[in-house]
C-alpha cells in the first residue's frame, strides 16, 4: 500500500492549492485566460494560435504541445481525435456553497457524501464550510430562474423536503451532464502532440477515477517527454503514451460506467414509491434493507484497489515481458502487489530501515532505478555499466540490498527495473543463472 495514508482533496481545492504553486515555478510559463484556437503540427515543431483576455493573437513555437484543455478539447479536434461514447439521458443543477450550519447538515452524522433516494447528492469538500449539490435535472434545464438555495432546501430533505439550512454564500451554480467517452487517439500522426485528462477521457464521477486517471496521463507522458528532450529518451517512448494509457482509460470509463448503474437500480426502485423509502412501516423497512444489502454488495466505488493501483501496461514497446511465468490474475476490487512488467512497483517498508519505503530510494526526475536484490549485487554492476557506455549516456540508479527478505518475496526477483513513473520496465529471469542483456534491456526500456 502507499507510504501515506489516503487523501481526499477537492479539485476547487487542489486547484486553488497548485496555481500559486506553477506561477512560482520559473520552469512554468503561464497565461491564465488566453485561449487555444489552431495547430499546425511539422516534422519539427508545433505552432498554435492563442487569443489572449483582449483579443490579440499570439503564435507560440514549441517542440511539443499536449492539449489538457478539458472536456471540449480544441487540441484534441486539431488532431482528428474522435470521442468514443457520450452522455447520459439525464444532467445535473451543481450549486457549490459556503454553510457552517453543521448542527443540521450533520444532524445525521459527519459525512463525505450523501447520496438521496432522489437522485440529489451531497458532498463534503473540506469538512468545515464548503460542500456541493448535485440534483438531477432535465437535460437543458434553464436554472437561471431556479432559486439555488430552494434548490439545496429541496435536495437536503429528499422525500421529507424542504430541509432549510443557514447558507453563507453561494459560490457556483451550473448545470453539466454526467459522460462517458474515449479519445479514439490520444496521439496525433507525427507524434509531436497529445491530449491528457478529460480531453482523452470523460468519466462520470462514480469512482473517482477522472483526476486519477488524468495524474496518470501526465505522469506517462511527462517523465517521456522530457526524456525525449534530454536526448536519452528515443522515439518510441513518445510512441507508447497511447498503447499504455488509452487501455487504463477505456478501463476506468467502463468501470465509473458500472458504478453509476449502481446508483440507478437502487434509484429505480425508490420512485417506484417516493415516500416508501422513509415510510416507518414494514414495507418501508423491506426496501431500505434490499437498498442497503445492494450497496454494500457492490461497493466497488470505494474499494477497487485493482483499478486505482494495479494497472499494467501489457503491449507496451518500452516494456520488456515476462513470458515464462503466466501473468497474475487481475481483478478490479483486489490489488495485487506484483513486479509484472508494465505493473506498478509495489511499496514495501524495508527491514534494514523500517521507517524507509523502498519508493523513498527511487532516482528522481528523469533516472530509472535498477534494484539489486541478489547478494552478489552483479546485475547493479551490469547495468550501472550498460548506462554508463549508452549514447547517450542514460540516468540510471542503482540499489544493492541483500538484506531484504521481505522485498524479495514481495518483489519476486532478484533485480527488478523501475522506470521514472514507478512502474516496472523489466525484471529478471527467474533463473539465476540466465545471462542477462543490459545494454538490450536500457535500449528497449528508453525507447530505442
Amino acid at each position: 500500500m502507499p507510504q501515506e495514508p489516503y487523501q481526499r482533496c477537492s479539485q476547487a481545492i487542489f486547484e486553488a492549492w497548485l496555481k500559486p504553486k506553477l506561477e512560482a515555478n520559473p520552469l512554468v510559463e503561464t497565461h491564465f485566460g488566453w485561449k487555444f484556437e489552431s495547430l499546425v503540427e511539422s516534422d519539427t515543431h508545433v505552432e498554435c494560435k492563442l487569443t489572449d483576455q483582449t483579443g490579440k493573437q499570439h503564435i507560440v513555437r514549441s517542440q511539443y504541445v499536449i492539449g489538457c484543455d478539458g472536456a471540449g478539447s480544441k487540441v484534441r479536434e486539431a488532431i482528428g481525435s474522435k470521442m468514443e461514447g457520450g452522455p447520459v439521458p439525464q444532467a445535473m443543477h451543481l450549486i457549490h456553497f459556503k454553510s457552517r450550519d453543521l448542527t443540521r447538515l450533520h444532524k445525521q452524522g459527519q459525512f463525505w457524501h450523501i447520496f438521496f433516494t432522489s437522485g440529489a447528492i451531497i458532498i463534503a469538500q473540506d469538512e468545515v464550510d464548503t460542500w456541493t449539490i448535485h440534483r438531477p435535472v432535465p437535460v437543458d434545464t434553464d436554472v437561471s430562474g431556479i432559486d439555488p438555495r430552494e434548490t439545496i432546501y429541496q435536495a437536503l430533505g429528499g422525500e421529507c423536503a424542504p430541509f432549510e439550512i443557514e447558507i453563507d454564500d453561494i459560490l457556483i451554480t451550473n448545470v453539466w451532464r454526467p459522460t462517458m467517452a474515449l479519445a479514439d487517439k490520444y496521439a496525433s500522426v507525427g507524434k509531436r502532440v497529445f491530449i491528457s485528462g478529460d480531453a482523452a477521457h470523460q468519466n462520470i464521477p462514480t469512482g473517482g477515477y477522472g483526476m486519477n486517471t488524468a495524474v496518470g496521463d501526465s505522469f506517462d507522458i511527462g517523465w517521456k517527454l522530457a526524456a525525449v528532450l534530454t536526448g536519452h529518451g528515443g522515439p518510441q517512448l513518445l510512441a507508447s503514451y497511447e498503447t499504455e494509457r488509452r487501455p487504463v482509460g477505456a478501463r476506468n470509463v467502463e468501470h465509473c460506467g458500472m458504478h453509476f448503474l449502481v446508483h440507478a437500480k437502487f434509484l429505480g426502485w425508490c420512485s417506484e414509491s417516493p415516500q416508501l423509502a422513509t415510510a416507518a412501516t414494514s414495507e418501508g423497512q423491506a426496501l431500505r434493507d434490499k437498498v442497503a444489502e445492494h450497496v454494500r454488495n457492490h461497493n466497488g466505488e470505494n474499494t477497487d484497489h485493482g483499478i486505482e493501483l494495479g494497472y499494467r501496461y501489457n503491449g507496451s514497446p518500452v516494456i520488456i515481458g515476462d513470458s515464462n511465468v503466466e501473468e497474475p490474475v487481475w481483478e478490479a476490487g483486489r490489488y495485487v502487489p506484483s513486479t509484472w512488467p508494465g505493473a506498478r512497483a509495489p511499496s514495501v517498508f524495508l527491514k534494514t530501515q523500517p521507517q524507509t519505503s523502498i519508493f523513498d530510494l527511487f532516482g528522481t526526475g528523469a533516472e530509472f532505478t535498477l534494484v539489486d536484490l541478489s547478494v552478489a549485487g552483479e546485475y547493479a554492476k551490469a547495468f550501472a555499466a550498460a548506462a554508463a557506455r549508452a549514447e547517450p549516456k542514460l540516468p540510471l540508479k542503482t540499489l544493492h540490498l541483500p538484506n531484504e527478505p521481505h522485498l524479495r518475496r514481495v518483489w519476486e526477483r532478484d533485480a527488478v527495473l523501475v522506470r521514472p513513473d514507478d512502474h516496472v520496465a523489466w525484471r529478471a529471469p527467474e533463473e539465476q543463472a540466465a545471462v542477462v542483456d543490459a545494454d538490450a534491456v536500457l535500449a528497449t526500456a528508453a525507447g530505442w
